[in-house]
């Protein structure tokens, strides 16, 4: 009886042993390794999360120049500023005039970390038509380029060019060129005007602003000129354009258009300007009416001659200031002037181009030789100011010499003049 229980117990551990080492060991090992799969799993999930979220891309939409349908070229501008490898798997294209365009890439576009590069979209964008750029990438992101409906009509930027140190005698012209197939510029003036390869600004002297400092120093020269860009590079070049017609070459610079507006200085050659005045007598050799005098009270003809002037500043001259008009002399024949009034005309400022207009009047009277009634007088208007940039002092700036008749209306309508 004895016996036969040792056995049983022998069996039951044998039974017992082979169970653990059948079930209990490859159950454990698989939970281990179910174990260990997960945390890989995990681990490679928050990798890519990780790499997802520390993903970055830069980009920009622009276009190239359009062809004879005015038709544009789609190009995207790519920079991976991240650690961090990029790969580009689609662009999506919201268009104004066609929806959404998806465009899937067969060989998907590989950024390197720092690497930056140009891509053609294979779209074309119609002269009408804007679009907005999307970019998606194989860890399923997606970047939209801030140039949002850009189009031939419609460009995002300005490119805003400063000329400084201006001869006021000579014109400027600022050309816009882009460097290559990317890019398209249209001048700032235009409105919905389809951009082109070239564009072009011409300055001309009266559009010279004088800017005056506060401490009161000389006003500066400057030239103003501005442009619709897109995204790329540009060379900007400064013209100086002879009486002639021909130009020279006066500076010019390269400039990248990429995620906003862009200020370029250029600077000009010094020239000095040169001033003139224009002075117009709109009474001259004219003839002035006056009444006849009184015996009793004895009183002689008198009268007024009106002197009416327009003085124009040549507009390749300095402005000026304070400049004064006014009858510098004068010569009566048979004449005795009275009065003048007023004695001059201040004129606080005046730019190249700018007119001014006024009047003197002359009180005159007869002094007749015997049956010689009525007369003549002579004068000389003169124009004197100061340059407001070289602040050159313009005593005689410009004359005028003028002749007025005066005669005599006598009694039964009888007109009696004397001219000598």
């Amino acid at each position: 009886m004895s016996r036969s229980k040792g056995v049983s117990t022998v069996v039951g551990a044998a039974i017992f042993v082979a169970i653990v080492f059948t079930v209990i060991f490859p159950l454990m090992l698989y939970l281990n390794t179910l174990h260990d799969l997960y945390m890989r799993e995990a681990s490679s999930r928050l990798s890519y999360e990780v790499e997802r979220f520390n993903e970055k891309l830069e980009i920009h939409a622009s276009i190239g120049q359009p062809d004879a349908l005015n038709r544009t070229t789609l190009y995207v501008l790519l920079h991976n500023p991240s650690q961090l490898e990029v790969k580009i798997v689609a662009f999506y294209i919201e268009s104004k005039q066609r929806g959404i365009v998806p465009i899937e890439l067969s060989n998907p576009i590989v950024l390197a970390p720092g690497a930056g590069m140009s891509y053609h979209v294979p779209f074309t964008i119609g002269p009408d038509d804007e679009v907005t750029v999307k970019a998606v990438t194989a860890r399923g992101r997606s970047y939209t380029a801030p140039e949002t409906r850009i189009g031939p009509r419609r460009l995002p930027y300005i490119l805003f060019v400063t000329v400084e140190n201006m001869s006021l005698r000579k014109w400027y012209k600022v050309n816009v060129v882009p460097n290559g197939m990317i890019g398209c510029v249209s001048p700032g003036s235009s409105l919905n005007e389809i951009c082109s390869g070239t564009a072009s600004y011409v300055i001309v002297p009266p559009a010279i602003l004088r800017l005056h400092k506060f401490n009161h120093e000389k006003p500066i020269p400057i030239g103003y000129a501005f442009f619709h860009v897109a995204p790329g590079s540009y060379t900007v070049s400064l013209l100086e354009i002879e009486l002639g017609g021909s130009s020279k070459l006066v500076d010019h610079v390269r400039v990248n258009v990429t995620d906003g507006d862009v200020h370029v200085l250029l600077k000009s050659e010094f020239g000095e300007p040169l001033t003139t005045m224009t002075v117009l007598l709109a009474s001259n050799n004219t003839v002035t009416l006056i009444a006849n005098g009184t015996l009793f009270p004895f009183h002689r003809p008198e009268g007024d001659i009106t002197i009416p002037f327009t003085i124009s500043l040549g507009n390749m001259s300095e402005p000026l200031e304070d400049i004064v008009v006014e009858i510098s002399s004068y010569t009566p024949h048979s004449l005795r002037v009275l009065s003048i009034s007023p004695s001059n005309y201040t004129i606080d400022y005046m730019l190249p181009s700018e007119s001014y207009s006024g009047f003197f009047v002359i009180h005159v009277q007869d002094r007749p030789w015997i049956l010689q009634e009525g007369g003549w007088l002579e004068y000389t208007l003169t124009v004197s100011g100061k340059g407001s940039y070289t602040g050159k002092i313009y005593n005689v700036l410009a004359t005028a010499e003028g002749r007025n008749y005066v005669c005599v209306v006598g009694s039964f309508g009888r007109t009696k003049c004397y001219v000598g």
